[in-house]
């Protein structure tokens, strides 16, 4: 049982593809779940097919559909009643982000169903605290970008978002603005390297200047959930970075802790 259930976490055969790691199966049901909703298959107020059934029509284990609609839950468009199964409440997300991380292939779909919008780029010897932030040395010229991420369909943004690329890496600064998908998968294909370790950091702090004109929102007291990640290669060098400031009252962070094994 725990076997079928950590193979259906893992990877589908079928989901590979030849630009990115393949996506998990239950974020497979998930999408195709999501995208009837939206597309009135499952209109607001019907109910979802139930988890057997599910089950049974994506050949996958009874885990691997509750976690796909425990995402349907965490973003509005569903709810789950005891005894009597689980109700389409939207055809749209709700106003609050909610964000589930685990693997490097769940960031490689995360940045497939958003946008980011690059708003200028410029090589920049970084200053100590910027340097600081991402883990490197100051005076170190980085490639820095500045973009909006946005939802898809709707066009909400998420939030301000930084990215810092190493100068050995600056020659693909032409093809980050038209790249679908996340930038370190490009320098991946691109550079021949591999990102062997991503470390992230979520902290609270107040709204800064940039955020505070992007999400229109000017009161004192308004803060943002800052998530920065480095992404390492295999000597533990920064391959890219990024700062992603996310309103604080409309943005969580799923994260799951399982006890150790033994």
């Amino acid at each position: 049982m725990e076997q079928d259930q950590a193979a259906d976490l893992t990877r589908d055969p079928a989901a590979a593809t030849a630009d990115g790691p393949e996506i998990p199966r239950y974020l497979q049901v998930f999408q195709e779940i999501r995208d009837r909703i939206s597309e009135g298959l499952y209109p607001v107020g019907s109910l979802v097919p139930t988890e057997a059934e599910l089950c049974a029509e994506f050949a996958v284990s009874r885990y691997t559909v509750r976690e796909a609609l425990r995402r349907l839950v965490e973003q509005g468009y569903v709810e789950r009643r005891q005894g009597s199964g689980t109700h389409v409440l939207s055809a749209e997300p709700g106003s609050i982000f909610s964000q589930s991380m685990r693997s490097l292939s769940e960031l490689f779909q995360y940045a497939l169903d958003t946008d980011f919008r690059i708003q200028r780029m410029e090589m920049e010897r970084l200053d100590e605290p910027t340097a600081r932030l991402i883990g490197t040395e100051p005076a170190e010229p980085w490639l820095h970008i500045h973009g909006v991420r946005s939802a898809q369909g709707d066009g909400a943004p998420i939030s301000y978002t930084e990215v810092f690329v190493p100068e050995r890496f600056a020659w693909l600064k032409d093809e980050f603005p038209n790249c679908h998908g996340p930038f370190y998968a490009l320098i991946e294909q691109r550079a021949r390297v591999t990102v062997m370790e991503t470390l992230q950091t979520i902290t609270a702090l107040p709204m800064p200047p940039e955020s505070r004109t992007l999400f229109d929102d000017h009161r004192p007291e308004a803060h943002v959930l800052r998530v920065v990640r480095r992404y390492l290669d295999r000597k533990g060098r920064p391959l890219i970075a990024s700062v992603n400031d996310h309103p604080a009252d409309r943005y969580s962070y799923t994260m799951r802790i399982k006890r150790d094994g033994g």
